[in-house]
C-alpha cells in the first residue's frame, strides 16, 4: 500500500521522548506508562537515571522488564536535569526529540499520533505544544498565533521550559544547542536559544502534557543559596550570548531575569532567618 495523501512521510524513528528520573519513584510509572500507552508506536523511549537515592532506579528496570523497547541510561554523578537530557540527546535518533519530567505524563494515549500528523510534513524546528498543570494548582495552556511570536516568549511567557516544546533533533544539532550542566534552572537558556534561533514553527493546540505542580522537593519549591547562584550563572551566559549576536528579545530575558534572581535573593534570606 503506498503512502496516503497528506500523511507524514517518516523514514525514521519519529519521536525521542526523554525522561529524566531523579528521586521520582511514586511518579515515574505513570510517565513511563503514558508514553508505552501510546497508539502511535514509532518512537523510542531514552531514560535517564540521574543518581536517584530513592527506589525511583528500582521502578525502571522494573517497566525495563516490561517494555522491551526503553533506552535506559544512569548517571554515575548527579549533573541535573539539564546534563541528563544532554546526555538522552547524544543517543536520541528520532525526527523530534519531546522532553517528559519524570513526575509528568502525556495527556491520553491517542496524543502522539495527533502531534505526528500536526508536523507532517512540513519539518518545523519547533512546535509549540498545549498543557495543562495540575497538582497544587490548576491552569489549561493552549498556545496560539499572538503566544508563540519570539517576542511575546520572550517578554510574556511564564513557562519558558523545553517539554512544552517539540525539538528537531538535527535543528538542535546543526544550532549546538545543549542544556547548562550542573545547573537549576537550565531550561532558561536552552528555550530562549531554540525559540531564537528557529527558522519556522507549528501549533499544538490541544494538551500534549500533564505537569504536576507543587511536589514536595521539587527544585521549583526548594529555596536555597544554590538557586541565586544558578540565575546568575544564567545571567552571565545571557550577557556573554548579548556581545555575541543581540538581539531585542535578550534585552527583555535579561530584565526578566534580573528580577528574578532578586526575588530568590530575597526569598532565599526570609527563609535563612525564620
Amino acid at each position: 500500500m503506498g503512502q496516503q495523501v497528506g500523511q507524514p512521510i517518516i523514514k525514521e524513528t519519529r519521536f525521542s521522548i526523554i525522561i529524566v528520573g531523579y528521586n521520582i519513584e511514586n511518579y515515574i510509572q505513570r510517565a513511563i506508562n503514558s508514553v508505552e500507552n501510546q497508539t502511535f508506536e514509532n518512537y523510542e523511549l531514552i531514560i535517564v537515571n540521574d543518581c536517584s537515592t530513592d527506589k525511583t532506579e528500582a521502578k525502571i528496570l522494573e517497566l525495563c522488564q516490561k517494555y522491551q523497547n526503553i533506552k535506559y541510561i544512569t548517571h554515575k554523578e548527579n549533573k541535573k536535569a539539564g546534563g541528563a537530557r544532554n546526555t538522552a540527546m547524544k543517543v536520541a535518533k528520532g525526527e523530534y526529540i519531546l522532553f517528559l519530567d519524570g513526575d509528568d505524563q502525556l495527556a491520553d494515549k491517542d496524543v502522539i499520533k495527533k502531534l505526528n500528523e500536526t508536523i507532517g510534513n512540513d519539518m518545523p524546528d519547533v512546535v509549540y505544544l498545549g498543557f495543562k498543570i495540575e497538582g497544587d494548582r490548576e491552569e489549561l495552556v493552549i498556545p496560539t498565533p499572538e503566544t508563540c511570536t519570539k517576542t511575546y516568549k520572550a517578554a510574556q511567557d511564564k513557562y519558558p521550559n523545553p517539554w512544552s516544546k517539540c525539538w528537531r533533533r538535527e535543528f538542535l544539532e546543526e544550532n549546538d544547542i545543549k542544556f547548562p550542566e550542573n545547573r537549576f534552572y537550565e531550561d532558561v537558556l536552552f528555550v530562549y536559544n531554540g525559540v531564537m534561533k528557529s527558522k519556522n514553527s507549528k501549533i499544538a493546540d490541544y494538551v500534549v502534557h500533564k505537569y504536576t505542580s507543587g511536589r514536595k522537593n521539587s527544585m521549583t519549591t526548594t529555596i536555597n543559596l544554590k538557586n541565586v547562584e544558578d540565575t546568575i550563572l544564567n545571567l552571565k551566559d545571557l550577557l556573554i550570548m548579548r556581545e555575541q549576536e543581540y538581539t531585542k528579545e535578550i534585552d527583555i530575558i535579561l530584565k526578566k531575569e534580573i528580577k528574578m534572581c532578586k526575588k530568590r535573593l530575597d526569598d532565599t534570606f526570609i527563609e535563612i532567618l525564620k
